[in-house]
């Protein structure tokens, strides 16, 4: 394995985990999005296109490091210069890049099944008890954090199950490049 691949290895493994952390991110985003757009009426709109323009750049940044992460690693690498240097041109290591990247997929989807789980019992036992107040599922508390951590742990299971796919549509430009379209003039 070259520095170059082993670079390019863990620089896809911090494009997943970034979009792991974006999912998991998201919905804790929303509420107080939410709440800022239920209260537009007192705010002025100067503030409200302020926080719209902070919220637009971060997500643009946000896609821009991950694109870059996941899809254009070798320019990465190559403005960062993170292949020179290195005495050796190989390092003795006899896994491929996919299946590295599938045992980084797979250990992601654990974490998030490991971490979800438990909290998704607690949500149920609490939207159990509170069920017995003869509350419905809107006035519940514990609704949407039992949905919340509901999909996380289908989200991990899903990266678990389908780490074939997932490693697949990540290395698909090494496999069958496609052209891109951007031109330079």
């Amino acid at each position: 394995m070259s520095p170059r691949s082993l670079f390019t290895i863990i620089i896809k493994i911090i494009g997943i985990y970034l979009i792991i952390e974006a999912i998991i991110f998201l919905p804790t985003f929303i509420a107080p999005m939410y709440q800022y757009i239920q209260d537009m009426s007192r705010t002025p709109q100067k503030d409200l296109l302020t926080a719209v323009f902070y919220v637009l750049l971060a997500l643009g940044v946000y896609l821009l490091i991950l694109r870059y992460c996941l899809f254009k690693t070798d320019w990465l690498i190559d403005k960062l210069h993170l292949d020179r240097g290195f005495t050796e041109e190989k390092f003795e290591i006899n896994i491929h890049r996919s299946t590295v990247l599938k045992i980084a997929v797979i250990v992601i989807g654990s974490l998030m099944i490991i971490d979800s789980l438990p909290l998704l019992c607690k949500q149920a036992f609490s939207y159990t008890q509170m069920n017995r107040f003869d509350i419905g599922v809107k006035q519940n508390p514990a609704s949407p954090w039992l949905a919340y951590y509901f999909v996380k742990f289908c989200l991990g299971f899903s990266l678990v199950s389908t780490n074939r796919m997932v490693v697949n549509f990540i290395e698909r430009k090494r496999k069958d490049p496609v052209k891109d379209i951007e031109t330079i003039e």
